[in-house]
């Protein structure tokens, strides 16, 4: 097939970090094209460079046989170049509708918006994609994995002739993720190119042609997905082989560090009560929506619960909002880091050190040397790129901010550490660093609630698995018990239907 896309020597550099160096590839017209590579790699400087929201410092590219030169996304979507960020762009404040049709609102007449139409064609789009949502909704009072749903139909408005997906399933369930691999199948047998930015690799395998690879901010390869495998895939992204993660089970405590009791919030989630004992890593699983994300919220008090009791070792807390959570001890590192976990304008350094400055302050005064050296502390431990503590947290690669988070809640030493689907969005590199900080964590005696949607990841880290749906606790697994198979039909389907063995 020939190439729809030819891209030339594309050269970008920020202060301090050269994120592109002479990339050059081609993408055929028709194909699902897979773009993969460490968290830094360059992928995403890539794709918004073709998508119009970056220009290249040199280089060149070719779309549909012509040279083209992108000022702004407009552009590139003037020609049939759509983009579905990973970090959303939607406006919380408006509707659906109101999102997905931004720009393109239809007309009853030249100073109104034609609502009717405007419902109908957003309903038409909602139903292609299998999700039935109601278009006058408030995207704000949306999850983050619905809001994903809702990206992905304001792209598909504009009848792009080339698709790029950044990390599109990084929040989505199983099953919202098979919805879109069935559109993605569409859109395919339609004519449609696409780029696929994603580190999953079973979905990359199943569902792409072909894969470019990107290594600090250089093309490495592009092989057809028939002739090469996950493991070839890795070490060409990260230059060295990477062995799969085993955690050892840890020596068992019956210190219980942290519980929670009945804990209740109308319409999110209902009695639900689990324990924590020293030293132990605890799985939250279930589907989205399962209200995994609000009860956490509502442990750290955002908000709180209408009934039920926190324990932080032994002792009842009372949290009505976050710096009662703080103050007993508990951290934790949200699912959305764009708006609810970093401060993406301030620095790496403020980042890391504004839940930790009770440590280096003495009085109403920071003492900076005992800052930098808490920074560089964490910045060392967690292996953050980064060409300087000052460099604004919004311009680090994906799982760079992600490392950043949990350097922030680290630094105040907390009693127990909830995290909310930790490795969303990042590489398989940064994804074992992670993996291997907490099992560190939880060696010292750290107690950990994970909230996490990758099985394999759930398998691979926790010691208990506890799986909600509709707001409730519907059962839990040992380690030694628990199967991919058994905790789908634990969030699937409820306690009493469960797989025997």
């Amino acid at each position: 097939m020939p190439a729809i896309l030819k891209i030339r020597g594309i050269t970008k550099t920020y202060p301090g970090v050269r994120a592109l160096q002479d990339v050059s590839f081609d993408v055929e017209r028709g194909s699902i094209h897979a773009i993969m590579g460490e968290n830094g790699a360059g992928k995403s400087t890539l794709m918004q460079i073709i998508a119009g929201a970056q220009r290249p410092d040199s280089g060149t590219l070719e779309f549909d046989g012509r040279e083209v030169r992108f000022a702004s996304p407009a552009e590139a979507q003037a020609v049939g170049i759509a983009i579905v960020y990973q970090e959303l762009n939607l406006s919380p404040n408006l509707s659906i509708a109101e999102n997905v049709f931004l720009g393109l609102e239809p007309r009853a007449a030249a100073a109104f918006v034609d609502r009717k139409t405007l419902r109908a064609k957003t309903s038409a789009i909602l139903n292609q994609l299998g999700i039935h949502f109601d278009p006058d909704t408030i995207v704000g009072h949306l999850t983050v994995a619905q809001q994903q749903l809702v990206e992905i139909c304001k792209s598909l408005v504009r009848n792009p002739r080339l698709l790029i997906f950044d990390e599109p399933t990084s929040s989505l369930s199983e099953a919202d993720s098979r919805i879109l691999f069935r559109v993605i199948a569409d859109l395919k047998a339609h004519g449609v190119t696409m780029l696929y930015i994603s580190h999953r690799f079973p979905e990359v395998f199943a569902n792409c042609d072909v894969v470019s690879v990107l290594r600090d901010g250089k093309h490495v390869r592009t092989k057809p997905m028939s002739s090469t495998s996950e493991a070839e895939v890795v070490s060409l992204m990260v230059g060295r082989e990477l062995l799969a993660f085993h955690r050892q089970d840890p020596a068992p405590s019956r210190e219980v560090m942290f519980e929670v009791r009945g804990l209740t919030k109308r319409r999110q989630y209902s009695d639900v009560s689990f324990k924590i004992h020293r030293g132990e890593i605890v799985a939250l699983a279930g589907l989205v929506g399962a209200g995994r994300s609000e009860m956490a919220l509502g442990v750290f008090g955002c908000p709180p619960p209408d009934s039920g009791e926190v324990r932080v070792q032994n002792q009842p807390v009372r949290i009505r909002r976050a710096q009662d959570a703080m103050r007993a001890g508990i951290a934790l590192a949200p699912e959305d880091r764009k708006t609810a976990g970093l401060v993406l304008g301030a620095s790496v350094g403020t980042n890391i050190s504004m839940a930790a400055l009770p440590r280096v302050a003495r009085g109403f005064f920071v003492n900076r040397t005992a800052e930098r050296t808490l920074i560089g502390h964490f910045v060392s431990r967690l292996s953050i790129r980064t060409p300087s503590y000052e460099q604004r947290a919004g311009l680090l690669s994906g799982g760079n901010q992600q490392k950043v988070m949990i350097a922030k809640w680290l630094a105040v030493q907390p009693k127990c550490l909830i995290v909310d689907e930790p490795t969303r969005g990042v590489d398989v590199g940064t994804k074992a660093e992670i993996y291997t900080l907490f099992d560190e964590l939880a060696r010292a005696g750290v107690p950990i609630l994970m909230i996490s949607s990758d099985l394999p990841e759930v398998l691979a880290l926790a010691d208990r698995i506890i799986v909600m749906r509709q707001g409730r606790i519907t059962g839990e697994l040992t380690r030694a018990e628990a199967t991919e198979e058994k905790i789908m039909h634990l969030a699937a389907l409820g306690t009493d239907n469960v797989p025997r063995e």
